[in-house]
């Protein structure tokens, strides 16, 4: 619960980027294309910077606390549940994320589930990267990262459709042209995600696989499960 209000607030950030985008008029970009290194990246954009400092800091805080809840609340399920298996509380509890399949059953993986029934021990080893299960190895990547390495990054990018088979000359510029903008967007990224991955459908992916592994557990022991409907963070195109 304290992952999703956590996130929730990622959606603020991007309605204010869209708000910015949106006051804007995008008519055209200026460019060399006959530059032999001319690219994407070399046409100039008519506006001031979209995106600020403190834009990518607020959303990569958001997703670094997002991270820490979600990893936080399979540790709990560990403890809980092993807890209600075991009649008492067992020590140095966490939940394992192994992408080897041989360290499934060594010592240490076993303390880590806290000696739970064998029954939950396989709800958890079906959700393991071995398993080809790619949200907890995702989650264990970023987590990892921004916990012991850098911190989570989020890079919110303005993203530009560019009718270039249609620029015209630019009178003020000799061999500048001149290229309609067709297409706006607003797109949220995790730059050192293999290396590049979109933050909204990898986070959905992680919320649902962190429900559908702890909802089970819930419903067993009768308590209301948890809803598997991430929150909506809106990425737009103008």
């Amino acid at each position: 619960m304290q992952a999703h209000r956590t996130y929730s607030q990622m959606d603020a950030v991007a309605q204010r980027l869209l708000q910015r985008i949106n006051a804007q008029t995008w008519p055209w970009v200026r460019g060399v294309p006959d530059e032999p290194r001319a690219g994407a990246l070399t046409w100039e954009v008519p506006h001031a910077e979209i995106v600020t400092a403190d834009d990518k800091r607020e959303a990569s805080f958001i997703a670094s606390q997002t991270l820490h809840y979600l990893r936080s609340a399979l540790d709990h399920l560990i403890y809980n549940a092993s807890w209600l298996d075991q009649g008492a509380p067992q020590e140095k509890t966490q939940f394992p994320i192994l992408s080897n399949r041989n360290k499934w059953c060594t010592a240490k993986t076993i303390r880590d589930l806290g000696s739970m029934s064998p029954k939950h021990i396989a709800w958890i080893e079906a959700v393991q990267p071995f398993n080809g299960v790619k949200w907890t190895k995702t989650l264990q990547e970023l987590s990892n990262a921004d916990k012991h390495r850098f911190g989570v990054e989020v890079s919110p990018t303005v993203q530009l459709g560019v009718n270039i088979e249609g620029a015209i000359d630019d009178s003020r510029s000799r061999g500048v042209k001149l290229a309609q903008i067709e297409q706006v967007s607003l797109r949220l990224f995790l730059p050192g995600l293999n290396p590049y991955g979109e933050l909204p459908r990898t986070f959905d992916e992680m919320f649902i696989g962190a429900a559908g592994v702890i909802n089970p557990f819930l419903k067993e022991a009768g308590i209301s499960t948890l809803e598997v409907s991430p929150p909506q963070v809106r990425e737009s195109d103008k």
